[in-house]
């Protein structure tokens, strides 16, 4: 069918009605285009399809420039639209998000990424030996001859790598420290068969599991970070530097110092490593509270926060019992926090509270919450983390209303 796309969904895909009035989410249109779909899912209130044809397109439409993705991989969804005016795409859904949410949004600061050079960690499904890319909606593999969306030390393995028989290994994750030149491989399988240069560490989930230790290290955010191969670890160091800027200069502005001229606690919730307790709190020479429940992310958090007054708890952050702080930082994971986490966290009784989020459904859903709990959205940040792709990232100060 011909449809009229008019605006953009939260996962990126064009929007468009049909002519009984039913909802059409278009992947690869973009608003104010005029294109010819297939549809490929039918439910009782919407429908999603794929585009067959451009028939007008939008003037930020360009070439994709990837013959992999133009084969069908499912990594870059956005190549088809121009680098220039992705960054404020994204922002138009975050605060499309928010309205629905009925949170009033400051107009967003747009947050390019500086000194990047691709993703440093990538998970790949294995076909013969090598590794690949899965096509968008299937289990089918492409082996790419070239990858310009990862770090150079990744795109080495990825495409000189030999991985052994794809039955036994299944998949196997890359994680690289750009700035440090550390290199690991995982898999899901034996390592028998595994071929990699020399300087690259290689360990199964097995091992892992079998209580054996392995990391990397990067730097980011003017610091030195040991990653363990389960840790989570943003998609890039210069992504790090993003938002450790961002969130820090939110926190310099927003929050005052006490009566007695100190600055009060600062609540790193869902903290990983420990970025934020270990830039945002712990440079600015305020008590540190560092909560996270993964037994490999506290491990990595005590040797990189070590010297420093960062009190770390290993616990969900919806079971522990807040203490007081001025200023909470919470990064959870895609889900975001539900009413579970900002029940938790508003315990704390926080004059600002800084929200990063990588959806920016459950960012305006969270935000709904704690605009409910007496806060207010005062500044919003989008931050080119994922360029090339639908995923975005988000960073909002609350204050108190």
């Amino acid at each position: 069918m011909e449809l009229l796309v008019t605006a953009t969904a939260r996962d990126g895909a064009g929007v468009a009605r049909a002519e009984d009035g039913r909802v059409i989410f278009v992947e690869g249109a973009l608003a104010g285009e005029t294109v010819t779909v297939e549809v490929i899912e039918i439910d009782k209130r919407w429908s999603r399809a794929r585009v067959v044809d451009v028939l007008d397109p939008s003037p930020e439409r360009v070439p994709v420039p990837c013959v992999h993705r133009l084969a069908g991989c499912g990594g870059c969804d956005l190549l088809h639209v121009a680098a220039g005016f992705q960054l404020g795409m994204k922002a138009g859904i975050v605060v499309e998000q928010l309205r629905r949410a009925g949170v009033d949004a400051p107009s967003p600061i747009l947050r390019p990424l500086e000194d990047d050079h691709g993703r440093t960690t990538v998970r790949a499904a294995v076909l013969d030996g090598r590794a690949g890319y899965r096509i968008g909606g299937s289990h089918d593999v492409i082996v790419p001859e070239t990858c310009g969306a990862v770090d150079p030390l990744v795109e080495q393995i990825l495409l000189e790598g030999r991985f052994g028989d794809a039955d036994e290994v299944g998949e196997v994750t890359i994680r690289v420290g750009s700035r440090t030149g550390e290199r690991m491989v995982m898999t899901d399988g034996s390592c028998h068969d595994v071929e990699v240069p020399d300087d690259v560490l290689v360990v199964s989930l097995d091992d892992l599991a079998s209580g054996r230790r392995a990391w990397i290290h990067e730097e980011a955010g003017g610091r030195r970070w040991r990653v363990s191969a389960r840790s989570f670890f943003q998609n890039r160091p210069a992504g790090v530097d993003a938002l450790v800027e961002v969130v820090g200069a939110m926190v310099d502005e927003l929050d005052a110092p006490g009566e007695a001229g100190t600055l009060g606690p600062l609540i790193d919730a869902y903290s990983g490593i420990g970025i934020f307790a270990g830039t945002v709190g712990r440079d600015r020479g305020r008590a540190v509270y560092a909560i996270e429940r993964s037994r490999d992310s506290i491990a990595d958090a005590r040797v990189n926060l070590d010297g420093g007054e960062v009190k770390i708890v290993q616990a969900p952050v919806e079971h522990w019992k807040a203490l007081p702080a001025s200023v909470v930082v919470a990064d959870p994971a895609r889900e975001g926090l539900g009413k579970p986490g900002v029940k938790a966290l508003m315990r704390a009784e926080p004059r600002l509270f800084v929200l990063v989020s990588c959806d920016p459904g459950s960012f305006a859903r969270d935000a709904g919450l704690l605009c409910a709990a007496g806060m207010r959205l005062e500044r919003l940040t989008v931050v080119d983390m994922f360029p090339d792709t639908t995923h975005v990232e988000t960073v909002g100060a609350f204050g108190r209303t």
